[in-house]
């Protein structure tokens, strides 16, 4: 049954009248709202403003979002299973295999799913960035990932699921390796973007120009010192120090860009081979992680009308995909709750209520 006109509008206005009051709360600043079917073309609301510590432009479709932690699944696990479909990597290969590491590191044995499902037993996070001197990217990567190698296990491998950027981070240098080290941000246009006609996504390289500056872009937190936010500087401090490209952050990109990004994770287009998609999209062994992707568990962030069988992503400046691959629908909803600091937290509480909103009214 075709939704009419007017049930439509009604639908709608459900939808942006949570948007609006998550902001009118303080969730975030700005936000742009995206929904639909893959099979289809996406709904869009969008809400409030770039920046607020001036007064800022309006936030709209095209606005550019530091993504955040976004770049895990759109670039690393995306370029990881492109590269097993064409024979380049397994996602059984042991880690050693990959990348020079002591015979007895206990990553050595583990195989590089690991790395992609939050199960190596490497570190959540720790601000490692602190004691390594910053200025020239090279340097710094090189010592940051001694530094990481250097950590004990947090847990026993493949006992638990839990999240860490140093993961992703070292998966993401074993691309760039496999492919005779060429940059993640070279990889992701050659292999991604350009395949796909995809134009308002990129890293934001540090101090290099980039197309993307010339566009409106959503500022995040405030730097010490100078006052002024962050805006076209990845927010990550570890990514920002390795010059802005990462395996764990760094993608900036408009809602319609990640939208294109998503749309071979739901199996459209012959983009991924069926078939290792099918691998990278299954819940690893004991955990609630795919290869790439989270799955809702206890109080989610998908909301209460997401399956279990639905897979999402959170990134840290206020961004999120939650998508349901056996019936078609995504949730894309990009913000930058960071501005002007990342003590605000409302958007915890509001997501799953903007989600469930939308799976009640944006689907009929």
């Amino acid at each position: 049954m075709t939704a009419t006109p007017d049930h439509y509008e009604q639908s709608l206005s459900r939808i942006r009248t949570i948007l609006e009051t998550a902001r009118q709360e303080g969730a975030f600043p700005g936000a742009v709202l995206l929904w639909g079917l893959a099979s289809g073309l996406p709904s869009s609301l969008c809400s409030g403003v770039v920046r607020k510590d001036v007064p800022g432009e309006d936030v709209t479709e095209d606005t550019i979002f530091d993504l955040a932690s976004l770049t895990k699944p759109l670039v690393t696990a995306t370029l990881a299973l492109l590269a097993a479909g064409d024979g380049s990597l397994s996602l059984s290969s042991p880690i050693e295999d990959l990348m020079t590491l002591p015979s007895d590191h206990f990553l050595a044995k583990q195989p590089f799913s690991r790395l992609l499902s939050h199960s190596s037993g490497l570190l959540s996070w720790a601000p490692l960035y602190r004691e390594i001197p910053s200025g020239n990217p090279a340097i710094f990567n090189k010592l940051l990932e001694q530094k990481i190698l250097d950590l004990p296990p947090d847990y026993p491998p493949g006992t638990a699921a839990r999240y860490s950027d140093f993961g992703y981070i070292l998966a993401g240098w074993i691309i760039e390796r496999i492919y005779g080290k060429k940059s993640l941000a070279r990889l992701f246009r050659d292999k991604v973007t350009s395949p796909l006609e995809i134009l308002d996504t990129d890293f934001i390289e540090v101090g290099e120009a980039s197309p993307l500056r010339m566009k409106s872009i959503a500022s995040t937190e405030m730097l010490e010192g100078p006052g002024v936010p962050l805006t076209g500087l990845v927010h990550d401090e570890h990514a920002r120090y390795m010059g802005g490209i990462s395996g764990h952050a760094g993608l900036f990109a408009n809602a319609l860009s990640v939208w294109k990004l998503v749309l071979p994770w739901m199996g459209k287009g012959d983009f991924f081979h069926p078939d290792i998609l099918a691998d990278f999209i299954r819940k690893q062994p004991g955990v609630s992680w795919t290869c790439g992707w989270d799955t809702p568990t206890g109080q989610s962030q998908s909301g209460h009308l997401f399956s279990e069988n639905a897979l999402g992503h959170l990134g840290y400046t206020g961004t999120s995909i939650w998508m349901e691959p056996g019936n078609g629908r995504i949730i894309i909803l990009l913000t930058n709750r960071v501005h002007p600091s990342r003590t605000q937290n409302l958007l915890k509480l509001w997501r799953p209520r903007i989600h469930d909103v939308v799976m009640e009214s944006g689907f009929d």
